[in-house]
């Protein structure tokens, strides 16, 4: 239970939070629509509340002390995730499109040459597809749902396996076969391909059972230009069988050897109690679409 009689205004709280977050009264006023001196005026009061300062000068701009900064991390998570309840109450009762973050080479690789079936089934519900390399806030970004790479750990949201421990070795032809029947020993002397991002570099020291610094790396800014590199016999690289079956199906990528990574793979992650009509049938279709 909330003592509302110890704590200071909500007012006051979401005036601090923007100045804090603007680094500025100005930009703080501007984006809650009051004067610079309403901001002023929240902040000193919060000040006197909590006995502390808790903005300076910086500049031409305004910085959190300490103690400021304490409280605006605690209450820009406060106010995203009431932020998010709010939507997702609002979600129940009003048609909007879907927002679908996920990695560009799954969105391009799995879930477009899918989506179609989908929307055969449901033509009234628009979904938008926000590729990224950089793992989404769902809260904060507005997404309705996100399709990860990792090992579920994703603690404060639901998290529910789409596609696990299907990953393999690969290579263009000549180089497979020049690795045909390879041992773990000659895997992990070869050069490997990955992204910026290192997403796989732990799963894949794993289980070659290697340390990570160890390998010899070449990287590139996306997966999808570890596949192209992959293709002209750059280096070897772990991909996921399911989202490049179309290159081994075409032998432009040839498998190496197979990699079991326990646990790692694709999840749906989604916020508790995001549970929109439309956010449950797309989920729905996710399971029979594997």
């Amino acid at each position: 239970m909330i003592d509302w009689k110890h704590m200071p205004s909500l007012a006051a709280l979401r005036a601090f939070e923007a100045a804090a977050r603007n680094g500025s009264l100005s930009a703080a006023a501007r984006e809650l629509n009051v004067t610079h001196a309403a901001i002023a005026g929240h902040v000193r009061a919060l000040e006197t509340f909590f006995s502390t300062p808790l903005l300076v000068r910086a500049g031409q701009g305004m910085e959190p002390t300490a103690d400021g900064a304490l409280l605006a991390y605690g209450l820009t998570e406060g106010f995203t995730t009431l932020s998010a309840t709010c939507r997702d109450l609002a979600d129940r009762h009003e048609a909007r499109p879907l927002s679908v973050s996920t990695t560009p080479t799954f969105a391009e690789h799995w879930l477009m040459p899918r989506i179609s079936s989908f929307w055969a089934e449901h033509p009234e519900i628009n979904v938008t597809i926000a590729p990224s390399v950089v793992p989404t806030d769902l809260r904060r970004d507005g997404h309705d749902l996100a399709i990860r790479y990792g090992d579920g750990d994703w603690p404060g949201f639901e998290v529910e396996p789409l596609l696990r421990n299907d990953f393999a070795v690969v290579a263009a032809p000549a180089r497979a076969e020049q690795l045909a029947g390879a041992d773990r020993d000659t895997l992990r002397a070869q050069r490997w391909l990955i992204a910026d991002n290192r997403a796989d570099l732990p799963h894949l020291a794993q289980g070659l059972d290697v340390a990570p610094d160890s390998l010899t790396l070449l990287t590139f800014a996306t997966n999808g230009l570890v596949l192209s590199a992959l293709r002209a016999g750059l280096g070897i690289g772990l991909q996921s069988r399911t989202l490049i079956q179309r290159d081994l199906d075409q032998r432009r990528l040839v498998e190496v050897a197979p990699l079991h990574l326990d646990g790692i793979g694709y999840y749906v992650v989604t916020r508790p109690g995001a549970a929109s009509d439309n956010l449950r049938l797309f989920r729905r279709w996710l399971r029979r679409a594997v």
